[in-house]
């Protein structure tokens, strides 16, 4: 019968509790890439059916987010993860140089100078750590930046409506100048014309803001209403029914068909 030997569960646990973080951000990661907010997603979510840690990767690669120096960082951890989770002689780091070689290796070769003196062990924990924070970090600016770009696009948004709608936004504030209240002391004719311009503007700057306030507020976000490179032919035959493109009849023909 084969001796058991002694699992050391406090470096197994840390070891898989990090990884499983990577796994997670890299969720997020692609959540912000495919604009999926929805907290039930099939693909992305904690189910049997989502996608597997590997294949997040492999995605986030060809998406040419994750280059191949964090890419391989990431395989490598998943193997070492994988290790420590199901073999029963994982476990230190030291142990890998007589059960995987590979693994070894790549923990020597990427542990960090200042540990080059240390024992054998503490090397290949420090460079156990130093790859996660390095692949962590890489993924977080992913999420970071294509949330950036989402915002970015939301402005976009609200300001392509309020150019859209400009007739109806001064409009709306040259209303509100008509039928402002004047203060006591302009009465007559003592309001110059300088004076009506600055309050035409300023009432011109609530209006825009307000509708573009309304713009993005019909957004909602957590169901998914983000802004993707996709426009239905429904919605597009109807752009080009406003705009004067094609008649009413032509657009009614094409809609129905």
């Amino acid at each position: 019968m084969e001796k058991w030997e002694p699992q050391n569960m406090a470096l197994r646990s840390a070891v898989i509790s990090k990884v499983l973080r990577l796994e997670q951000t890299s969720s997020s990661a692609l959540r912000a890439v495919w604009r999926i907010f929805k907290p039930n997603s099939k693909t992305l979510g904690n189910t049997s059916s989502a996608l597997p840690f590997k294949a997040k990767i492999d995605i986030l690669y060809d998406l040419e987010e994750l280059d191949s120096t964090n890419y391989n960082h990431l395989i490598k951890l998943m193997e070492i993860r994988n290790q420590f989770a199901h073999n029963p002689n994982a476990n230190s780091f030291s142990s890998f140089e007589e059960i995987n070689k590979d693994i070894f290796k790549y923990l020597l070769k990427h542990r960090p100078q200042e540990l080059e003196k240390e024992e054998i062990e503490k090397q290949l924990e420090g460079s156990f750590n130093e790859l996660f924070k390095i692949t962590a970090g890489n993924l977080l600016v992913i999420e970071i930046e294509y949330g950036n770009g989402l915002s970015k696009q939301l402005r976009q948004h609200a300001n392509d409506a309020v150019v859209e709608n400009l007739d109806q936004i001064w409009a709306q504030a040259l209303e509100k100048t008509k039928s402002q209240q004047m203060p006591i002391y302009r009465f007559l004719n003592t309001t110059t014309d300088e004076e009506q311009l600055d309050s035409f503007y300023n009432y011109f700057r609530i209006a825009m803001l307000e509708f573009r306030s309304a713009e993005l507020g019909k957004v909602d976000v957590a169901k998914g209403e983000v802004f993707k490179t996709k426009e239905s032919i429904r919605d597009h035959i109807a752009w080009l029914k406003k705009d004067g493109k094609i008649a009413n009849e032509e657009a009614d023909t094409k809609l129905e068909g």
